[in-house]
């Protein structure tokens, strides 16, 4: 498994539909949420197995705008090795 950012924009029309649907698909409480702030966007660290995967934690109304980006942590000894 790897780990995933994934961030998924919406407009503030498709807001109530996109985390009803975001919850029905069982990733709610994946997800934190800029809405309250303006900013229409979910935010999520999703395990999978690949981006296509990942991406299967959002609505597939806005799935095509949403991005699924691998990430890692470094780990602090073997930076130090560099």
């Amino acid at each position: 498994m790897q780990k995933f950012m994934i961030i998924s924009q919406h407009t503030h029309e498709e807001c109530t539909m996109v985390i009803k649907q975001t919850l029905a698909i069982g990733y709610l409480t994946h997800f934190y949420w800029g809405c309250k702030s303006g900013d229409h966007t979910g935010y999520a660290m999703i395990d999978a197995e690949n981006e296509q995967e990942a991406l299967y934690s959002i609505p597939t109304i806005i799935r095509n705008k949403a991005r699924a980006i691998g990430v890692i942590q470094f780990d602090p000894d073997k930076v130090k090795q560099w």
